[in-house]
């Protein structure tokens, strides 16, 4: 990984390249755009970014309208790294996320309709065949616009965060050795952010079940909070690596997990559990 950041690194021709194949492997695009924005600023990010765009917007002139998902998650990525860069809060950029890819998806549901109809019922026939499989039936939502709209939020929301982890990670292990543990360990939310988070998660599970998926959107800055809250207890006191991979492995696999880490996430913000917790003697 520290021999593919370098070669990112090592001029723009290097980046926009990586940047460009990046678009047909997972993550790779969004980290380089993060990268460079967070590295070099601005100008550098927007050229690398143009070079990301490029394959989604070819496709999308060929009459592929779902390539406007893969145009959402560079710019809002791009974005997010340039908060970052600006105000060095993982809690902005976090923030910042969300807010980019809301607006992206209701955009898309204006802008595209027809693709929102052709999700709609693409998931409608994966929601049949599982209820027609499930002994016994299962009541499931009928999906509609409003489900695939959040649906699509929370999936270009997840990958820019992950994204720009990978680009912030990179930077540190470059420039900054071990500086990215120390960063994002201390990520808490504050007051006014929580709430608005948790109020916004409330608000959507007392939704009809096709609105609940919003929830996913914004309870994300939250979920992030709660990991970097678990590797700093992890760090602080001094357990090995194999609790995090059952951290991740219990995140993955156990929705009620990730509920419970929300909450406790939302409650660090006014407990400081981290600060109260006394690190391993040694």
């Amino acid at each position: 990984m520290r021999a593919l950041a370098e070669f990112i690194m090592r001029g723009r021709a290097q980046a926009a390249a990586v940047a460009l194949l990046g678009h047909w492997i997972p993550l790779l695009s969004p980290a380089t755009v993060a990268l460079v924005t967070l590295r070099r600023g601005l100008a550098d990010g927007v050229m690398v970014l143009a070079w990301a765009l490029l394959p989604a917007i070819v496709l999308m002139a060929m009459g592929q309208q779902n390539a406007a998902l893969a145009i959402i998650g560079a710019v809002s990525i791009f974005a997010a790294a340039q908060v970052l860069r600006q105000s060095a809060s993982w809690q902005h950029a976090l923030m910042g996320l969300v807010a980019f890819n809301t607006l992206g998806a209701v955009i898309v549901g204006v802008a595209l309709p027809e693709l929102v109809e052709k999700a709609v019922s693409a998931l409608a026939e994966i929601i049949a065949a599982i209820a027609a499989e499930a002994e016994p039936p299962l009541a499931l939502p009928e999906p509609n616009a409003t489900m695939v709209l959040g649906l699509l939020a929370a999936m270009t929301t997840l990958s820019g965060a992950v994204g720009l982890v990978l680009g912030r990670w990179w930077q540190a292990l470059l420039y900054n050795p071990g500086g990215f543990g120390t960063e994002f360990r201390a990520l808490r939310l504050m007051p006014v952010a929580s709430l608005v988070c948790m109020l916004a998660v409330v608000y959507c599970y007392l939704q009809p079940a096709t609105t609940k998926v919003w929830a996913l959107v914004f309870a994300q800055p939250l979920l992030f909070a709660g990991i970097a809250l678990a590797h700093a207890l992890v760090a602080k006191k001094g357990m090995g690596v194999q609790w995090l991979v059952l951290f991740y492995i219990a995140l993955v696999l156990l929705q009620p997990f990730k509920i419970l880490l929300v909450i406790v996430a939302f409650g660090d913000t006014w407990l400081d559990i981290r600060g109260r917790i006394k690190p391993k003697q040694a």
